[in-house]
C-alpha cells in the first residue's frame, strides 16, 4: 500500500476544487401548496359548520328574547285598562236608632245609683214591651259627677281659712242606645220620657239588611266597569281581557227618613290583547 504525502507547499487536490452552491428548483409562489391531512381537513370543515350554526342560533335567540321582553314591557306599561266607577242604589230605612239620656242627682251616692238604675230598667222594659230585642239595647255612656262646695260652718278656719271643699251631692248620667223597627220609634220615645228620660239625641235611620243592598250595588258597578272598559278598548282597537284586580268601598248617606243612599266606588283593572 502506497502512502501519499502532501506538503504544505503543495496544493490540496481535494480542497482546491472550486465549490459551487447547490441549486434547488424554485416553484412559483402562487403554486405553493400546503397539503393537510385529510382527517384534519374534515375536522376543520365540521368545526366551521358548527360555528355557522351557532352564530345563527345566537342571533335567533337574541331576536326572540328581545321580542318577548318587548311584549312583557308593553303589557306592563300599556297592556291594561283601569277604570274607576261608582253606582248608587236607594233603600228604604226599616230601623231607627236613638240615644236616650237619663240624669239623676242626690246627696247619697248609693241612692243616686239606685234611682238611675230604676229609670234605666223602666226604659228597657217599656222598649221590650214594644217588641224591641234586648240585644238591640245597650248602655253607651255612664258618668258620675260629684258636686263640690265650700264648707265654712263647723270648720276650723285656721286650718281651712277659705273653707273646706266637700262633696255636696252626686249626679249620674247614663245614655242608652236603642235600635228598633222604625214604626216603633214614637211609642218608645213616649215611654222613655214617662220613665224619666231627660234627653233624646242621635236619631238616625238605617237599613237592617245592608249587605243585600250593598251586594246589589256591587253587581251594578261591576257591569258598569266592564262596559266602560270595553268602550275604551274599542277606541284603542284592542280586545278586552280578564279582570286583573278589583277593589271597592261603600258609603251610606241618609237623605231623609224615607230614603238612604248607598254608593259603591270600585276600581277594576283589565288586561287587553
Amino acid at each position: 500500500m502506497n502512502d501519499i504525502n502532501f506538503n504544505s507547499s503543495s496544493p490540496d487536490p481535494i480542497n482546491s476544487i472550486p465549490k459551487s452552491e447547490p441549486q434547488l428548483p424554485v416553484k412559483p409562489a402562487y403554486k405553493k401548496e400546503n397539503k393537510l391531512d385529510p382527517i384534519l381537513r374534515f375536522s376543520l370543515l365540521i368545526f366551521s359548520i358548527f360555528l355557522i350554526i351557532l352564530s345563527f342560533s345566537t342571533i335567533y335567540s337574541f331576536i326572540s328574547k328581545t321580542k318577548g321582553q318587548g311584549e312583557i314591557v308593553t303589557n306592563e306599561q300599556g297592556g291594561v285598562i283601569n277604570v274607576k266607577v261608582s253606582e248608587t242604589v236607594y233603600a228604604t230605612p226599616d230601623i231607627a236608632k236613638i240615644n236616650i239620656g237619663i240624669e239623676t242627682s242626690g246627696t247619697s251616692m248609693e241612692e243616686v245609683s239606685l234611682e238611675s238604675s230604676r229609670k234605666v230598667n223602666n226604659i228597657i222594659n217599656y222598649a221590650q214591651g214594644e217588641g224591641v230585642s234586648l240585644e238591640d239595647i245597650k248602655v253607651v255612656e255612664y258618668l258620675v259627677e260629684p258636686q263640690y262646695q265650700k264648707q265654712l260652718k263647723g270648720v276650723d278656719l285656721k286650718e281651712y281659712p277659705q273653707g273646706k271643699i266637700v262633696i255636696s251631692s252626686y249626679k249620674i248620667k247614663e245614655v242608652i242606645q236603642i235600635k228598633m223597627p222604625i214604626d216603633k220609634i214614637q211609642k218608645v220615645i213616649e215611654s222613655a220620657l214617662n220613665a224619666g228620660a231627660s234627653t233624646l239625641s242621635g236619631i238616625s235611620f238605617d237599613v237592617r239588611d245592608k249587605e243585600t243592598v250593598i251586594a246589589e250595588a256591587r253587581e251594578k258597578v261591576i257591569v258598569k266597569a266592564r262596559e266602560e272598559a270595553q268602550n275604551i278598548a274599542k277606541e284603542l282597537s284592542a280586545k278586552l281581557g280578564s279582570p286583573l284586580n278589583y277593589s271597592d268601598n261603600y258609603n251610606i248617606e241618609e237623605s231623609d227618613v224615607e230614603k238612604n243612599e248607598i254608593t259603591v266606588n270600585a276600581s277594576v283593572t283589565y288586561s287587553i290583547k
